[in-house]
C-alpha cells in the first residue's frame, strides 16, 4: 500500500498550482475587466440594451421602461459618488491618523509607499482622470470624480441622497 504522506504532498502540490495559476489569471485579465468597467455615464444605456436583447421588448416597451432605467441609474449613480465621497473622506483620515504615529523617516516612507499605490492605480485605470482634493498627490478614490460631469459637486456641499424609504407614497 502507498504511504498516504505521498498522497498528501501530491495534493497539497496540485492545490498549490492551482492557486499559483489561478493567481495569474485574475491578474491578467482581472485587471483589464475592472479598467474596462462601464462609467455610471453608460449603465442606462446598457441597461436598456441589455433588457431589449434578453427580454424582446417591443419599441413601445423600450419608450416606457427609458424614463424608469433612467431615473434609477441616476440615483445610483449618486448613491455611488456620495459613497466614494464618504469613502474618500475616511481613507483621508486613516491618512492623517496614521502619519501621526510616525517618525519622520517612517512618514517618507509611508508617503512613498502612497505614492507608488497612486502609479500603480494610474497604470490600471489609464483612462481616469486623476487630481488631488486636498493635497499633493490626491487620493486612491480620485477617479470616481472628474470635472464636469452631472452630480459632482463637493462632497461638502452636496447632501446625502434621499432614500426611497424617505419620499412621500405617490411621489
Amino acid at each position: 500500500m502507498t504511504q498516504p504522506w505521498k498522497v498528501v504532498l501530491v495534493l497539497i502540490g496540485i492545490f498549490l498550482a492551482g492557486a499559483v495559476t489561478g493567481g495569474l489569471v485574475v491578474a491578467r485579465y482581472g485587471r483589464e475587466l475592472v479598467a474596462h468597467r462601464p462609467m455610471p455615464d453608460q449603465w442606462a444605456t446598457m441597461q436598456l440594451r441589455r433588457l431589449a436583447e434578453r427580454l424582446d421588448l417591443t419599441p413601445q416597451q423600450q419608450e416606457e421602461l427609458k424614463p424608469i432605467v433612467r431615473r434609477n441609474m441616476e440615483e445610483l449613480r449618486k448613491l455611488r459618488n456620495y459613497a466614494m465621497s464618504e469613502s474618500r473622506t475616511v481613507f483621508e483620515r486613516m491618512q492623517r491618523e496614521i502619519e501621526e504615529k510616525l517618525t519622520p523617516e517612517q512618514k517618507a516612507k509611508y508617503q512613498q509607499m502612497l505614492k507608488d499605490f497612486r502609479d500603480r492605480a494610474r497604470r490600471v485605470f489609464p483612462d481616469r482622470p486623476w487630481r488631488g482634493p486636498g493635497g499633493p498627490g490626491g487620493s486612491r478614490f480620485d477617479h470616481e470624480r472628474s470635472p464636469g460631469r452631472p452630480g459632482d459637486e463637493a462632497p461638502d456641499d452636496r447632501p446625502p441622497p434621499e432614500k426611497p424609504a424617505d419620499k412621500p407614497p405617490g411621489v
